[in-house]
């Protein structure tokens, strides 16, 4: 990348991150007063932006605890990185959640008294613990650089166990409410752990094949196998939809059938069909088939799976608030706050955009002054 190339990336983040902290500050100033959800609709696009960034680092950090756990050392130089992306996305996650809730700054009760029963308050204490050991990894990693076989193969069991029960239990926030049968299906938590795995592993791709850490992540081999699989994960997760979609669309009737029929087929089909669909699934596997070990093309690739599984994501959130609890009850009270129509504010869109550009910040500093540049070291030392 030239400098011309580098100048105009940085000031398109720095236009993201003007807007975005310009929509930090209308949100600290005017509180949800911006935002277009309402009574009927009280999740948006900022509790679709939690899931998809916690999902893309449950996925990261996944793949350096497989590579710990079973020793893969052809993919040992990835598992940092993997890492770094895992941290910045969970602080992105839990940074742009917190704009979500109406007092933000009582956050720290759900540690000082927290209500066990409730999946929320589950997820948000993995979420804490998911984050710490993740960062206690990375730092071991970095600062020692001799952890032996033994010791790694010992933090990749446990993290494997720790990210499926956290990514399980992100999925289960949703399955378990019995109130919305679109959110209630046992596919769930299922569908959850294999969009995160397909979105962090696809980052991680992208990462090391466009971003210079190392002359060993430029290994062909390498990116081979995670272009490889990153294929096999996007075609698991669209057979895990093919299967939600087709039982509950079977008969052609009930509340299901009409959910999935506005994905499929409403005025935001176009987030499905052409976001989802070509753009996060169709184009990058012909990408990653064809040339799985070519940089510019894997990083593409890599790059577009990741990005566009966010339409996933609100595929998932919003439209499971879009149907009435009762027939009529739209019709019922009419106010602004009370519609089952919802789409994000440009309040939510800066807020959202300021999420994104403090995650690559983080990602960059990290790549740039913590010590990425060789793990021959740690090779050795775990023979």
């Amino acid at each position: 990348m030239n400098k011309a190339q580098k100048t105009i990336l940085f000031i398109i983040w720095l236009a993201v991150m003007v807007w975005g902290v310009i929509g930090v500050f209308q949100r600290m100033i005017h509180g949800e007063l911006l935002v277009n959800y309402g009574s009927y609709v009280p999740w948006g696009l900022w509790v679709a932006a939690k899931t998809y960034f916690v999902g893309i680092s449950v996925g990261a950090s996944l793949l350096a605890w497989v590579i710990y756990a079973f020793n893969i050392r052809q993919l040992r130089p990835v598992a940092r990185p993997a890492l770094l992306i895992s941290v910045v996305t969970m602080v992105a996650g839990l940074i742009v959640i917190s704009f979500d809730l109406g007092h933000m700054w009582r956050i720290y009760e759900v540690f000082t008294r927290p209500n066990f029963a409730s999946m929320l308050a589950i997820a948000t204490w993995l979420s804490m613990a998911h984050l710490i050991y993740v960062a206690a990894a990375l730092l071991i990693e970095l600062k020692t650089g001799q952890a032996d076989s033994n010791t790694l193969r010992t933090m990749g069991w446990i993290g494997i166990f720790l990210a499926l029960t956290f990514s399980g239990g992100n999925g289960a926030e949703f399955a378990a409410m019995i109130s919305s049968p679109y959110w209630h299906s046992s596919l769930g938590p299922i569908l959850s752990i294999g969009g995160a795995l397909l979105s962090g592993v696809a980052l991680v791709l992208a990462s090391i094949a466009l971003f210079p850490f190392d002359r060993e992540y430029e290994n062909p081999q390498v990116l081979k196998i995670l272009s490889r699989t990153v294929v096999g994960l996007i075609f698991f997760v669209i057979l895990l939809e093919w299967s939600e979609f087709s039982i509950s669309m079977w008969y052609a009737r009930g509340e299901d059938f009409d959910l999935l029929s506005s994905i499929l087929f409403g005025p935001y089909a176009y987030v499905f069909w052409l976001f989802h669909i070509v753009a996060g699934s169709v184009i990058p596997v012909i990408l990653l088939v064809l040339k799985p070990g070519q940089r510019a093309v894997a990083g593409i690739g890599g790059a577009m799976a990741a990005i566009f599984y966010f339409a996933v994501r609100l595929n998932h959130v919003i439209p499971g608030q879009m149907t009435p609890s009762m027939k009529g009850l739209q019709e019922a009270y009419t106010d602004k706050w009370l519609t089952f129509s919802y789409f994000p504010s440009a309040n939510e869109w800066a807020v959202f955009g300021f999420a994104v550009a403090l995650s690559i910040a983080l990602f960059y500093l990290g790549i740039r002054y913590l010590p990425f540049c060789s793990t021959k070291s740690i090779e050795e030392g775990g023979k």
